[in-house]
């Protein structure tokens, strides 16, 4: 399946802008036989005067095609927002909520401070990857499914059905008080054996090493009965974390903007970092070459990694740091 973060998806068609020599060719067609119903003399003319570039009438169509590509491209941008893949901020939130779903609190902050210190909710591409994965929900032994689980552990109330008496069926929704979910960064399900699955799980804090607690907690998850498939034996684990470091000496050309070329890079970087922390991630040095490249650098010489960060479905790779050495040639 398509996952964000990990996929591209071309824009569709209808968000696509009309090109300006198209558009503007179309107009001066479209003045002209506006004109010609009324006088097709004045429409010769005009005709004539609309090859000429200097015209004011070409310059004053020129300036409403802009304007109308400009309107154009304000409308695609919400038209964007109405579709999850590119859906940010409250527009996701709606999107989310389509499920069922809502943005998991990481952190409650402390309104009582000063200055007061707001929540701190998750990353607009973990919500969209939930928001994908929820269709999901059905497909029991699926890894799909067993992500899903994972990624919203706790979130999901124990179903009890009862028939107290005759005719009578009651269904009963009990919820956890407590969640465990927002401490989840990405988690997993694989078929180790005929018959058994290993559940991985990748914790948020610090290099993703989940704690003892968040491991319970899953464990007893997947031990439910409206969780776990019959016919699976789940095991869960921690995440084996693959540490490596980004060193890197970019060359630029003399200027007083060494500084900035440094920052950028590592914070760039870090980014990076960032979005390959996750189960089965790949940390390749072509991007770093990009990055480098895209930050200012003219030449450069990748001192780690030297070969991509390969890792499996149980591991994760981590960055401790990035060292980028600014030199001028």
């Amino acid at each position: 399946m398509l996952i964000p973060g990990q996929n591209q998806l071309a824009e569709p068609e209808i968000v696509l802008v009309e090109d300006f020599e198209d558009l503007l060719a179309e107009f001066k067609a479209f003045v002209v036989e506006y004109v010609a119903i009324k006088s097709p003399s004045d429409a010769a003319k005009l005709e004539i005067s609309l090859e000429n570039e200097s015209e004011l009438i070409t310059l004053a169509l020129e300036a409403f095609t802009v304007r109308l590509q400009t309107q154009e491209r304000k409308y695609n941008a919400r038209i964007k927002q109405m579709l999850a893949w590119w859906a940010t901020g409250s527009n996701l939130d709606a999107r989310l909520a389509d499920m069922g779903l809502e943005r998991q609190l990481l952190d409650p902050g402390d309104p009582d401070a000063y200055p007061p210190i707001p929540p701190t909710y998750e990353s607009e591409e973990a919500a969209r990857l939930r928001y994908y994965l929820a269709p999901h929900a059905p497909a029991a032994g699926s890894r799909m499914q067993y992500r899903r689980e994972v990624l919203t552990l706790g979130d999901r109330p124990v179903v009890t059905v009862g028939a107290p008496s005759a005719g009578v069926v009651t269904v009963t929704y009990t919820f956890d008080p407590t969640s465990y979910a927002a401490q989840v960064k990405d988690g997993n399900g694989r078929r180790t054996a005929p018959g058994e699955v290993m559940v991985t799980v990748l914790g948020r804090a610090g290099d993703g090493t989940p704690s003892a607690d968040l491991l319970a907690a899953v464990r007893a998850h997947f031990a439910r009965d409206d969780v776990r498939p019959e016919t699976d034996l789940v095991t869960v684990q921690a995440a084996q974390i693959v540490p490596y470091k980004i060193r890197a000496i970019a060359y630029i050309n003399s200027g007083p903007d060494a500084g900035l070329t440094k920052s950028s890079a590592e914070a760039s970087l870090q980014a990076y970092g960032v979005s390959c922390h996750r189960l089965q991630g790949r940390v390749d040095p072509s991007w770093i070459d990009y990055t480098l490249h895209s930050a200012g650098a003219v030449q450069l010489q990748i001192l780690e990694p030297l070969a991509p960060v390969v890792t499996t479905a149980f591991q994760a790779p981590y960055c401790t740091a990035v060292e980028i050495e600014v030199r001028t040639l």
